[in-house]
């Protein structure tokens, strides 16, 4: 069995739960681009991951103020920000040209995407998470076309292209070739459509092949842009739909306007009306067409990766031994602000990340490894020797909280249970049972399952969404929904008080 990193004991848990803190910074770096040279040896200034994103922040936030107008923020400072944008030129587009000029002091790549993702999100408003994704495919896109000047030309409109060097333009996968030599160009589209950056030219062929000849094939940005597509889909999908419903609002007026010009031919004023009546049913048809194209183009590219990616997993996964004894797994923290997490394969010989898992909503209740799993589906049966157990989601609306199992070699979720969990749930074993916090019309009660996610039974008392599981010589100590500590006996959930979450003189405030 693989040895697991342990970095951090849990209270209360009991059996093999884990848990590490890996340094983002790798994980984002690893299999995500092409093959950066970044400078490993010591620094005179050390700034932090949060001073470095500002420095792009603060272009984005000097942007942000008029989207509309082409300007230049940084002139003279170390990194010099373009905001290229024009009605001329339909058909191309609009860029956005982060300058590193020589000054430039960035030599890694991670912080490089660190400035990009700053920008992004304050100047477009981006979440962290797909800022940091773009950011991603913005540096290998630019990697990809280092001094492929046509390759812009053919694309950008003429206020971009005329302010591209070729012997500048793209990024050199070698950091001592930035400073002064570098000009990351970010693809604009619409700025008051699905998305301003244009994900369809920095996701193309040949920066996906690019991700693809890496050892874990970029499986997990790759992944969280397709998450973005579809979203940008979906967006379009909704704009098309408002559009279409404007359209058919108006028509009626419009063809009264035409009817009302008809009779009186010789009126000016009515034609005019019926004209402008009949435009504007024109213009919101159009816009609803348009979006639908986006809709469909955007849903299409991110189902097509999704198939490429499935294929790219099952590569991965037959090229990792998990005999290997010094490759290990462990958590790696997703979310600054939230108790979320992803898992992470490393070679402990050399601490180069092996694998990236692409769930990245496990929460911190504790991770267990159970064995000899049968996962059914339509697909059919899939064995396992062992799998990790774990509470993962977001209570989002799209997603849920639920106990999930995850393979131990490409460390993607393969089950779900069917029952939702409280959103603080804790999650502890006890033999063969696995117990956890189960929220179902607005009560919570404590459930046990086994290791296929089986439910086994549950506690008639209510149980605080929040509380803690803990294992006595008595059984599981839980706080009931009035606050007051109950223990319930393991193997049928009952208990060990009759008159237990009933008593409300007895209460103790266990918070």
């Amino acid at each position: 069995m693989k040895k697991l990193i342990c970095a951090l004991s849990m209270a209360f848990l009991v059996g093999s739960a884990w848990t590490i803190d890996v340094n983002r910074s790798e994980l984002e770096s690893a299999g995500a681009s092409v093959e950066f040279e970044n400078y490993g040896g010591p620094h005179a200034v050390i700034e932090t991951a949060r001073a470095i994103r500002d420095i792009g922040g603060a272009l984005g936030r000097q942007v942000a103020k008029n989207v509309q107008v082409q300007a230049t923020y940084g002139e003279g400072a170390k990194y010099t920000l373009i905001h290229a944008v024009t009605d001329e030129g339909k058909g191309k587009l609009d860029a956005d040209i982060l300058v590193l000029n020589k000054t430039a002091g960035v030599d890694h790549i991670v912080n490089l995407r660190r400035i990009i993702t700053g920008f992004l999100a304050e100047a477009y408003g981006y979440s962290e998470e797909d800022a940091g994704t773009i950011a991603t495919f913005v540096t290998v896109y630019n990697a990809v076309y280092r001094g492929d000047i046509d390759s812009f030309t053919g694309k950008y409109k003429e206020n971009v292209t005329s302010l591209l060097d070729k012997e500048k333009v793209g990024l050199s996968t070698n950091w001592e070739e930035w400073a002064g030599s570098t000009q990351i160009v970010i693809p604009l589209g619409d700025l008051e459509s699905v998305s301003a950056v244009e994900t369809s030219v920095i996701s193309d062929e040949k920066v996906v092949k690019a991700m693809q000849e890496t050892e874990d094939k970029g499986i997990t940005e790759r992944t969280a842009m397709a998450d973005i597509k579809e979203k940008e889909s979906k967006t379009a999908q909704e704009k098309a739909t408002e559009a279409q419903k404007e359209a058919t609002e108006k028509k009626p007026a419009a063809a009264e306007a035409k009817m009302e010009a008809r009779k009186d031919p010789l009126n000016k004023e009515k034609q005019q009306k019926a004209e402008k009546a009949q435009k504007e049913v024109e213009k919101a048809q159009a816009v609803s067409n348009e979006q639908q194209k986006i809709a469909d183009k955007k849903l299409e590219e991110a189902q097509t990766e999704r198939e490429e990616i499935k294929k790219d997993i099952k590569k991965v996964s037959g090229e990792i031994d998990l005999s290997k004894e010094s490759y290990v797994n462990g958590l790696v923290r997703m979310d600054d602000k939230a108790d979320l997490f992803g898992i992470v394969k490393v070679d402990a010989e050399t601490g180069k990340i092996v694998r990236t898992s692409t769930i990245k909503d496990i929460r911190g209740s504790g991770v267990f490894t159970v064995n000899d799993i049968t996962v059914r589906s339509e697909a059919g049966e899939e064995k396992f020797a062992t799998m990790y157990m774990a509470v993962c989601g977001k209570p989002d609306g799209r997603s849920a909280v639920k106990l999930c199992l995850i393979d131990t070699l490409t460390l993607d979720m393969k089950k779900e249970s069917s029952e939702t969990l409280a959103e603080e749930s804790a999650l502890v074993q006890l033999g063969a049972d696995f117990f956890a916090v189960v929220s179902q019309n607005g009560e919570c009660h404590i459930r046990a399952f086994d290791k296929d996610l089986n439910l086994k039974r549950q506690s008639k008392i209510s149980v605080k969404p929040t509380t803690a599981i803990s294992v006595t010589n008595k059984g599981l100590m839980v706080t009931d929904k009035s606050g007051s500590p109950v223990i319930l006996k393991a193997v049928d959930l009952e208990a060990i008080w009759a008159n237990a979450g009933e008593n409300e003189k007895a209460t103790v405030d266990a918070k």
